[in-house]
């Protein structure tokens, strides 16, 4: 949806989301760095382009980032390790759903690389790019604190007018204000079992690379993501740290295979066996098949989105219920009276002259009088 309103006005959706919870709309959830390339590329190729190539680009920016990495830390064998370590994700499924979350460890691991080699400039696009990306993209400065403060003195200086804008943001429109917060370590029940090894390898890796340039900033990004996420979501949390532990636990891997040269061919083929079964077993319950490219990109929402499209106008307002709301947005454009996500303080939702409701799988459009006009 955020793409979309991008797309219909660029300088009022980068920071406010304005197609729901009309009239009042609501805060941004995530900075727009993301979301800025997504609308570009549905602009140039449409929705299903778009989606098509996030979703590549997420999975291979995640592996190669991983893998070129640990590369320049380790070495190239323990480039490869970590590549397919990182497929053994705690959330598998969040690789091939497109979220800036997703972006948010291999920004912060870019910079941790780059602080390690010193490389200012680097750091400086790539800090700027995780404060950009996510709320928890902002964990890239106490990764550069971890780095050295008087060393980086001037990066730390020169990200701090945009990481200060977004803190006062959050803080004054943050998830926080409209009371959606969950808690109570939930997400554990999604947590992929073969994650495990990747987390655990990863774990004793830190202690084999203390002395390491890379440590500390390691350290502190898992760190600030635990205390920040792990409460609320397990699983999104161990997500957000399985790129860096797939680093540090390639390094583990590789001294044992340096201890005992005979057991390289037996870790490589478990780790292929466990990366493939971790990453394609979630994918496989998807039933999509080539045949499902003709069919329109919104599915089953496409005669709901047509309906929409040919009986009202842009500039119409209409209300869908929550399940619907944020699709009807971003699949017609029009704004709408209600939302899914995060209510603003003292919002009050009004119907209008188009009402959608989601029933027992249909959706049932009424009038401003509550009387039934279409279903669909």
């Amino acid at each position: 949806m955020r793409a979309r309103e991008i797309i219909d006005d660029p300088i009022h959706g980068l920071l406010w989301d304005y197609m729901v919870y009309y009239p009042a709309g609501r805060p941004l959830w995530h900075q727009p760095l993301i979301h800025i390339l997504m609308a570009s590329l549905w602009w140039i190729g449409g929705v299903r382009f778009m989606h098509s190539i996030m979703c590549t680009l997420q999975i291979l920016l995640t592996v190669l980032t991983a893998s070129w990495v640990s590369s320049k830390f380790y070495g190239e064998r323990a480039g490869f390790i970590a590549g397919m370590l990182v497929l053994a994700a705690p959330r598998p499924d969040t690789l091939s759903v497109v979220m800036p979350a997703t972006f948010v460890p291999i920004f912060i691991v870019l910079t941790i690389y780059s602080l390690s080699k010193s490389k200012l400039k680097l750091s400086f696009i790539t800090s700027l790019m995780a404060i950009s990306t996510h709320i928890m993209g902002l964990l890239v400065l106490p990764v550069i604190l971890a780095d050295g403060i008087k060393k980086n003195r001037n990066l730390i200086i020169a990200i701090s007018p945009l990481i200060i804008f977004w803190i006062i943001y959050f803080a004054v429109y943050g998830p926080s204000s409209s009371g959606n917060l969950s808690s109570g370590f939930q997400g554990l029940d999604l947590v992929n079992e073969l994650s495990l090894i990747p987390i655990i390898s990863g774990t004793i890796g830190l202690w084999f690379i203390r002395k390491r340039k890379e440590f500390k900033p390691i350290v502190a990004y898992i760190t600030g993501i635990l205390i920040l996420q792990l409460y609320f979501d397990v699983s999104r949390a161990l997500q957000y740290v399985v790129l860096p532990l797939a680093i540090t636990g390639s390094y583990f891997f590789n001294q044992l295979i340096n201890r005992s040269p005979a057991s390289f061919k037996i870790i490589i083929l478990l780790l292929v066996i466990l990366s493939s079964s971790a990453f394609l077993a979630p994918l496989s319950l998807i039933d999509t098949s080539w045949a499902d490219m003709s069919t329109p990109f919104e599915n089953r929402y496409y005669p709901l989105k047509k309906y929409i499209d040919t009986h009202t106008s842009p500039d119409d307002v209409v209300w869908a219920s929550g399940s619907v709301a944020d699709k009807v947005a971003w699949m017609t454009g029009r704004r709408v009276s209600n939302g899914r996500y995060g209510p603003p303080p003292g919002f009050q939702e009004t119907f209008q002259d188009v009402n959608i409701y989601e029933e027992n799988g249909k959706f049932i459009i009424r009038n401003k009088d509550n009387e039934t006009i279409q279903i669909i």
